[in-house]
């Protein structure tokens, strides 16, 4: 009997042991698990010897990032793209090509005009920032980590000299890029201030940005001011949370939106968007099935441009009621934008 527990004991050892063999093949250094972010990048920093293993594996679905390990150094960085709420991504370590350990990291994408995503779920998941002094300890080996920034008035000829450009490039990846990531000014909102929805996460970043961020925006766009003070206001615009709808670094959508109009405005009013419920029917042809068209048409009033929301509606703010792009108190008279007799 003793023998047969002495043998058990042993097992377990060994199988301890391996355990810890295999955990220690690489070391993910960043993200942490169950991290939330309000941006799409997640940069995975890992450590791994090249004596143990030659390949680390990231898988996200069916999208793969392979990283070669070399003898040169022993810490690795590769950003991967989330998308919206839930994001399980899988580690592995190989030599020769065999598994040798599969770790996996779980991930909040939030933004609430994305789909799938929910305030009450993204609560389980923590913030977690990047550039903390002592996170940067870990870069300095690799990176530049001295805030290499253009000055406001006079940007670099190259956008590559700044040493946010070396991991951030990613973020001109779209059709438009705002004025100030295209130059890469990144201080000018990424000052390390908060405000009164992230006020307790000062200190925790050199790049912290107001939240709300309207009164960075006001900086360059001085017509903020003016729509917060709107007789009729949007309730994104009286928060001050310009992210909310925009993405200040760029976008494939016009005015960096984070959708195309319609589908951004009907995210939060989802009743605009049942067929034949929105604006008058009864006053229309019978084509438009009963109710004004909101989508899919030419505009009249503006040669060029699609027929959406905005066209009848102003999303930053209004004297006319609704929000309507309109003249006089007469709601109406918003219809003789097009419709002049």
């Amino acid at each position: 009997m003793k023998t047969i527990y002495l043998f058990f004991i042993l097992l377990l050892v060994a199988l301890s042991g391996k355990a810890e063999e295999a955990s220690s093949f690489i070391e993910i250094m960043k993200p942490f698990d169950y991290t939330r972010y309000e941006g799409k990048d997640s940069t995975f920093v890992i450590e791994a010897n090249h004596k143990s293993v030659d390949k680390i594996v990231i898988r996200q679905g069916d999208i793969n990032t392979t990283i070669d390990v070399t003898s040169e150094k022993d810490t690795y960085c590769k950003t991967v793209e989330l998308h919206p709420a839930v994001n399980t991504i899988f580690i592995e370590a190989y030599k020769d090509g065999k598994l040798l350990s599969s770790d996996k990291r779980e991930s909040y994408f939030y933004n609430d005009v994305l789909p799938g995503v929910d305030v009450y779920d993204a609560e389980q998941y923590d913030k977690n920032y990047f550039h903390s002094e002592e996170e940067e300890e870990k870069c300095k080996s690799c990176h530049d980590m001295t805030n290499n920034i253009p000055p406001e008035d006079e940007p670099f000829d190259d956008v590559s000299e700044t040493t946010c450009y070396k991991c951030h490039s990613g973020k001109l990846n779209t059709k438009s890029t705002h004025a100030p990531a295209a130059n890469w000014l990144c201080t000018i909102c990424h000052n390390g201030k908060g405000a009164e929805y992230n006020i307790d996460d000062e200190g925790l970043t050199k790049y912290l940005a107001p939240d709300p961020i309207a009164k960075t925006c006001a900086y360059c766009h001085d017509t903020v001011e003016g729509w917060q003070a709107s007789r009729y206001g949007h309730g994104p615009v009286n928060d001050g949370r310009c992210k909310r709808c925009h993405n200040p670094h760029g976008s494939d959508n016009e005015f960096f939106l984070r959708k195309h109009i319609w589908d951004l405005c009907t995210t939060c009013h989802t009743e605009k968007a049942i067929p034949g419920n929105h604006i008058v029917s009864g006053f229309v042809f019978s084509r438009n099935a009963g109710a004004h068209p909101t989508k899919d048409r030419a505009d009249p009033a503006r040669p060029g441009r699609e027929f959406v929301c905005t066209s009848c509606h102003n999303p930053h703010g209004s004297t006319g009621i609704y929000l309507l792009r309109m003249e006089g108190s007469h709601p109406f008279n918003v219809c003789q934008r097009c419709h002049k007799k």
